[in-house]
C-alpha cells in the first residue's frame, strides 16, 4: 500500500481533536494544524509568525517560559498545563506534550483543550467543599483551613481566634414559618457574617444553625472584642419575612490559640463550651473560653 503524501498526511492531522504546533527557537509559531483554530479561535494565518507567549495567560507566562527553556535543553514535557487567552477573550486550559528537535531547531507540541474537564473538576470541588445553601465553606474545608491557620500561627508565633456561632431559638423560625423561611434566614446570616469579618477570615457552616469563624493574626483581644461586638449588632438587625419583622440573635463562643487550645480538637471544643455558656446565660452574647463572665449583646452599639 503506498504511503500517503505530505498533503494527505496534513489532511489527517487536521482531523485530530488535538492541535499540532511547531514553534521556532525564538518562540514564534511556524506551523499549526486546523485544531488550533478550534482551541484558540485564531486562524493559522493569524498565528503563524506570532510569539507563542503573547497568547499565554499573564499569570502563566513565567512558568511557561521556564518550561519552554527546559524543552529546548532536551527535557521532554508530557501533560504540561497552562492557560491561553482565546481570540474571543475566553480562557482556555491547555494540556501540552512537547519536545525539541535539535536537527530542525524547533519545538513540536501537541495541545489538548481540557477547559471543560477543568470546569467540571471545579464544580465537583465546590460541591465537595462548600455548603449548597449558604455557599460558605463546609466542615471539610473548614477543618483544612483551620489546620493551615494553626500551622501559620505556630510558625509566626501569632494569636488565632476561633469563634463558634449558634443562632438563638432558630427552631422556632422553622416551626412557625416553615423550613423555606429558615433557609432564607440562614442565607441572610451567612451574608451578615461575611460582611462583618475581614477578607482574610474564614466563615464556614458546620451544619444546621452552627457557624464557625477563623480569625488569623489577631493582634489584640480588645480589637477582637470590638469586631465581635459589631458582629452581634449586625446579627440582631431585624429579619423581614412575609411582611413580618423577626428579631433574632446568636450566642458566640470564642477560643484563642495558644491560650485556650494547641490543636484543632481542643480549640474547637473550647469554643463550643464557651458558646453554650453564652446560650445558657440567655443568648445574644459572647463568652471567651476561660472567661466565665459574659457580655450582653443588648449593650452593644
Amino acid at each position: 500500500m503506498p504511503s500517503p503524501s505530505l498533503a494527505s498526511l496534513s489532511d489527517y492531522i487536521d482531523q485530530l481533536l488535538e492541535a499540532i504546533c511547531v514553534v521556532d527557537a525564538n518562540g514564534c509559531f511556524l506551523y499549526l494544524s486546523s485544531g488550533c483554530e478550534r482551541i484558540f479561535g485564531y486562524t493559522s494565518e493569524e498565528m503563524i509568525g506570532r510569539p507563542m507567549i503573547e497568547l499565554v495567560h499573564p499569570d502563566d507566562k513565567e512558568r511557561t517560559l521556564v518550561a519552554a527553556s527546559e524543552i529546548m535543553a532536551g527535557d521532554h514535557k508530557i501533560d504540561f498545563e497552562n492557560r491561553y487567552v482565546r481570540k474571543d477573550g475566553q480562557i482556555a486550559h491547555i494540556q501540552w506534550s512537547a519536545r525539541w528537535s535539535e536537527d530542525q531547531k524547533v519545538r513540536v507540541a501537541v495541545a489538548r483543550d481540557i477547559t471543560k474537564h477543568k470546569q467540571l473538576l471545579q464544580q465537583l470541588q465546590h460541591i465537595a467543599f462548600y455548603d449548597p445553601l449558604t455557599q460558605l465553606p463546609n466542615r471539610a474545608l473548614f477543618e483544612d483551613r483551620l489546620q493551615q491557620s494553626l500551622a501559620r500561627a505556630r510558625r509566626e508565633q501569632s494569636m488565632l481566634a476561633l469563634c463558634f456561632v449558634d443562632l438563638d431559638k432558630f427552631k422556632e423560625v422553622n416551626d412557625c414559618h416553615g423550613h423555606a423561611a429558615g433557609d432564607l434566614y440562614l442565607q441572610t446570616v451567612a451574608e451578615r457574617l461575611l460582611y462583618s469579618m475581614r477578607e482574610t477570615d474564614t466563615v464556614a457552616r458546620l451544619g444546621g444553625d452552627e457557624f464557625v469563624i477563623i480569625m488569623d493574626a489577631v493582634s489584640e483581644q480588645s480589637a477582637l472584642l470590638n469586631s465581635l461586638q459589631h458582629l452581634l449588632v449586625k446579627l440582631q438587625q431585624p429579619f423581614l419575612l412575609q411582611q413580618h419583622q423577626l428579631q433574632l440573635s446568636a450566642s458566640v463562643g470564642v477560643a484563642l490559640f495558644p491560650e485556650h487550645g494547641l490543636d484543632q480538637e481542643s480549640l474547637l471544643a473550647a469554643a463550643d463550651r464557651a458558646m453554650y455558656r453564652a446560650k445558657y446565660a440567655g443568648g445574644n452574647q459572647l463568652c471567651f473560653a476561660t472567661d466565665l463572665s459574659h457580655l450582653s449583646g443588648k449593650n452593644y452599639g
